[in-house]
């Protein structure tokens, strides 16, 4: 772990209200994809060298909520994990982005079970019943500021670069937001309910963790700004290197944006 001292990450158009939301089953995740009157959410300085802009969230999720989440804390798992899928704007598109190194990035937050329902995804969870199948996608109307969602931070996160596995050396660069999300155990239930394109429910979406490296072949992870004041209130160092995405997954990721944003505004 190496501590470093950024710039904050600046935030614009996060406190605007979407135009329209659409949430996917794709058999795999939930993807909640966005449109904006006018200019969609991006952020820029920090680690980042130009501006991202928000494409999509997706979930991850486990049998229970102790396996929840694809990156481990201090070896052991939260109950969900959500990831921010952004995009470089000097390309056209995520599908331009992601072939380049600097392309994408992924925010991680993680998700702690909480007595009360989280309000501000109760317009999401609500509507899992209604895209149970694969394949099947509903168009939500907006209740929130997209900033409800997506909370912005700018010290005590983690950040690292990782290889896409599959056929292309893709390096895809990492933000952790160290402080968790709360969720409720119904909430979890929901997203536990959604069907694979078999039928099954999906239980458990997070990939195996990867196989831990002698610590002079580890990754490097930054923790970047440092907070006394969080030192013993947020999660702990992350103890082992997550595997990465694979190709098919990003693609598929990419289909689902780029279908959204070229139809038609209703």
């Amino acid at each position: 772990m190496i501590r470093i001292s950024l710039t904050p990450i600046m935030w614009y158009n996060h406190e605007k209200l979407p135009k329209k939301i659409k949430l996917t089953n794709t058999g795999h995740t939930v993807i909640y994809s966005a449109k904006w009157q006018d200019e969609r959410p991006y952020i820029s300085d920090g680690p980042l060298f130009g501006k991202y802009v928000f494409s999509q969230l997706h979930f991850h999720w486990g049998e229970t909520e102790m396996v929840g989440s694809e990156h481990h804390v201090d070896g052991s798992c939260m109950a969900m994990e959500m990831h921010a899928v952004h995009f470089k704007a000097d390309y056209m598109n995520q599908e331009e982005a992601s072939r380049f190194n600097d392309g994408v990035i992924i925010l991680v937050y993680f998700f702690k079970l909480q007595p009360e329902d989280n309000e501000m995804f109760k317009n999401i969870t609500s509507s899992l019943s209604l895209i149970e199948k694969a394949g099947d996608s509903k168009h939500l109307n907006p209740r929130y500021p997209f900033v409800e969602l997506l909370r912005p931070f700018s010290e005590d996160y983690f950040v690292y670069w990782s290889n896409l596995t599959g056929k292309t050396s893709q390096r895809v660069l990492w933000l952790l937001c160290r402080e968790p999300l709360g969720i409720s155990h119904e909430q979890v239930l929901k997203f536990q309910g959604l069907l694979d394109r078999q039928g099954v429910p999906i239980m458990h979406n997070c990939r195996p963790l990867a196989k831990a490296l002698p610590s002079n072949e580890r990754r490097r992870v930054f923790h970047v700004n440092p907070s006394g004041v969080c030192a013993y209130t947020l999660m702990q160092l992350i103890s082992r290197d997550p595997p990465a995405y694979t190709v098919n997954q990003i693609e598929e990721m990419v289909r689902n944006y780029d279908e959204f944003v070229n139809t038609k505004t209703q």
